[in-house]
């Protein structure tokens, strides 16, 4: 990356409490991205590794003069703010206009030095995090705020269940939701139990806390996926033994699946029907039901529901195969940004 472009995206958003200059930039995601920038401005980057490697050099460089943190470039954002703005959308000065306002604005993401393709990763990771979360709102714009507000309290009960039913421990939730038009939504969220605290790691289980709550609300199927890595291992391959745990979701109602069920479900692709390779370290359990364990103290305002037809007869479509720190009191903040499959 030339000086130009470092001009374009670098700025001062502040001082850090150390002292530091705070220098900004606003990176690109993905080749698309680039792309379509190259139609508006000066970029010459033959391709998306030579832009990574340039960002890579300048923030580098950059570190030796403040703290450097990370926005998205999102392409249509800064055409609407140059349209807004009157600036030309081609020029450098417009970028770093950009670049300062998204930094600024925003909740960036410190760069430490790391290569620039895990950097790159997370802010990516983030971005479609966001970008669901935000699908997510908008169709629970669409619904009665009374009945989002009895999801948001039935879906804290649920997962604040859920995590104290199965103890301390690094658990792996994967949540994918049908929910009108379009791809389903889905996410993969980490979750660390500890005796005195649990532990989210990063913006994805509160993403997957709002995915709960929109299939509830607009009474949507999908699936739930949940992982617990023991530390006994598999003596064929040496990995440590995980707990699989799975739950249909119909009419926005957990239904548990027995082991059979969710390790059938793992066995196939669910589009093509392909046989899958299960993997070895793998052990698949029942589910516990909710209804049969809920201490009714998490939901006091929950009302019962018509019956949900038993889909037990019916092929196994609600379970996809897939490939595949914030610190938050354990009873305050239950509710609300490689498993199942049938994208952040």
């Amino acid at each position: 990356m030339g000086n130009r472009h470092r001009r374009s995206s670098r700025h001062r958003t502040g001082r850090s409490p150390g002292g530091r200059p705070v220098l900004g930039v606003a990176l690109l995601t993905d080749e698309r991205d680039l792309a379509a920038l190259r139609e508006h401005g000066s970029l010459t980057h033959r391709d998306y590794a030579a832009y990574l490697a340039a960002c890579e050099r300048d923030m580098r460089s950059m570190r030796a003069s403040g703290e450097v943190v990370a926005e998205a470039f999102h392409l249509g954002e800064y055409l609407d703010f140059c349209q807004d703005a009157g600036l030309d959308a081609g020029g450098a000065v417009s970028r770093a206009r950009y670049a300062a306002l998204v930094c600024e604005e925003g909740d960036p993401l410190p760069y430490r030095g790391e290569p620039i393709e895990d950097f790159i990763a997370v802010l990516a990771r983030r971005e479609r995090l966001r970008r669901l979360s935000s699908r997510i709102e908008g169709r629970l714009a669409l619904v009665p705020t009374g009945r989002v507000k009895a999801a948001q309290e039935h879906t804290a009960g649920v997962l604040l269940w859920l995590l104290s039913r199965e103890g301390p421990g690094l658990h792996v939730l994967t949540c994918l939701v049908e929910a009108g038009r379009g791809d389903p939504l889905e996410v993969s969220a980490e979750v660390e139990v500890r005796p005195s605290k649990t532990l989210l790691r990063g913006e994805a289980p509160l993403v997957l806390a709002q995915m709960l709550v929109l299939a509830r609300a607009v009474r949507a199927r999908g699936s739930l996926i949940m992982r617990f890595r023991t530390r006994r291992t598999d003596p064929a391959t040496d990995l440590p033994i995980e707990i699989v745990r799975g739950w249909s979701i119909r009419d926005g109602e957990l239904r548990s699946l027995s082991g059979a069920e969710t390790r059938a479900a793992f066995c196939a692709d669910a589009r093509t029907g392909d046989p899958l390779a299960l993997d070895p370290s793998a052990e698949y359990a029942d589910a516990p039901s909710f209804r049969e364990g809920l201490d009714e103290r998490l939901v006091p305002d929950e009302r019962p529901h018509p019956p949900v037809p038993d889909p037990v007869s019916e092929p196994s479509s609600d379970l996809r195969p897939a490939p595949a720190v914030r610190e938050v009191g354990r009873a305050s903040r239950g509710g609300g940004r490689p498993a199942p499959r049938s994208p952040g």
